[in-house]
This record gives structure tokens, sequence and C-alpha cells, in this order.
């Protein structure tokens, strides 16, 4: 413990236990020689880690709890409106399809369409609409000459064949034959294909082109 004297302010290193007493103990400066009652502080009170911190002072003003914010939930995706709308639009091109093409048989049954089909610049079909024919070639042989073709279903509904014109023409242009011919096959599903075979037996030699058509009847 370190004493110092309060008149010379003279610091002196001394042992705890000599002064250290209940009440008190009287001591001298060896500088000065002023005496004084030294009195040891007292200890310092023991904290326990145990012991909980005192309790804060309420505040006098409650808090007011804010409203909690709920957020709208999302939107559900409606995965079957993609799909939906993808099949009225194939229903729908299905049924201008057959309304265009069968508009011979429609006007048949229905004969009060034809106004229709006038009004809208369609009118009656022609023969073979809706199909195509193409790869027409002609090979002459000893016995004459071979006409060949194909006949596609162009559209998406299925189609009847009418008959065929098949013609030969010389270099002129002009008609030297004309055959008339069953078709391959009598009605053709989207996109079928049928395979035509017209011989000429005999043929004139001034034939040079073969041209294929369909015709009504």
């Amino acid at each position: 413990m370190i004493l110092t004297c309060p008149a010379c302010r003279t610091r002196y290193q001394v042992d705890d236990q000599a002064v250290v007493r209940p009440a008190g103990r009287t001591v001298r400066c060896a500088g000065c020689g002023h005496s004084w009652h030294h009195m040891a502080p007292p200890p310092a009170p023991v904290i326990r880690l145990s012991d909980e911190p005192p309790p804060l002072p309420r505040s006098s003003v409650a808090a007011t709890p804010r409203a909690a914010i709920i957020a709208p939930p999302a939107p559900r995706r409606r995965g079957g409106v993609g799909l939906g709308s993808v099949l009225v639009v194939l229903l729908l091109a299905g049924a201008a399809t057959g309304i265009y093409f069968g508009r011979d048989r429609i006007i048949g049954f229905w004969p009060q369409t034809a106004r229709f089909y006038e009004l809208a610049g369609l009118g009656a079909e022609g023969p073979g609409e809706g199909l195509d024919i193409a790869n027409v070639t002609s090979t002459r042989n000893v016995d004459g000459l071979i006409v060949e073709g194909d006949i596609t279903d162009k559209v998406g509904a299925p189609r009847t064949v009418p008959r065929l014109r098949v013609v030969l023409r010389d270099a002129a242009r002009n008609e030297v034959a004309v055959k008339i011919v069953e078709p391959p096959k009598p009605r053709l599903l989207p996109g079928e294909v049928a395979h035509f075979v017209v011989a000429f037996m005999p043929a004139s030699e001034a034939a040079v082109e073969a041209r294929v058509t369909f015709v009504s009847g």
C-alpha cells in the first residue's frame, strides 16, 4: 500500500497488514514529522458472475406495434391456357379448311350457301382443288408413249380425286391425242401421294410432250 503525507506529500510504501485495522491507525511522516490518523478504505464489493444486471427502467411511453405488411399472393400461372389456345386455333383452321375445300358438297346439301361463297369471291370449287399434279414425265418405247406422274393432297383435309385428262401435244403445242382416265385412287388423305401411269399405244410421232389436268364429271 502507498501512504501519502497530507502535509508534505511525501509518499511511503508500507505493508497493508501494518496499517489496515478496523479502527484505523495513527502514522507519522518521517520527513516533516506530521502525524495523521489513517483509515483503510472499505473493501470493494464482490461481484458474482451469476448476479443478473438490474432491470432497465421502463419507458413511460408504450411502444405501439406496427401493423404487419402482408404481400398479396403471387398469381398462379395457368399452364393450360397456351395449350387451349393452340387447340382452338387448330379447330378453327380445320373448320375453315373444310368450309373452303368442301364447298361443293356444302352447296349440294345446302344450296343457300352458294350465295355466301359467291359474295366471298369463292364460288364453286374447280375439279381437283387442293390436289397437286407433279413429276409428270413421258417415255417413248417401241409400242407407244407412257405418261407418269404424282397426285398429292396439299391441304389438311381428305380430298376426292377426279378423273384425269391426259393430253399429248406436238412442238407447236397442238393436241395430237387425248385420254380421260380414272384416278389411281378415288380419295386421298392429307399429305398422301398417288402415282398414275397412262399408256398411249400407239402414239403419234409428232407428240413431244404431255399435259395432265383434272376434269369434272
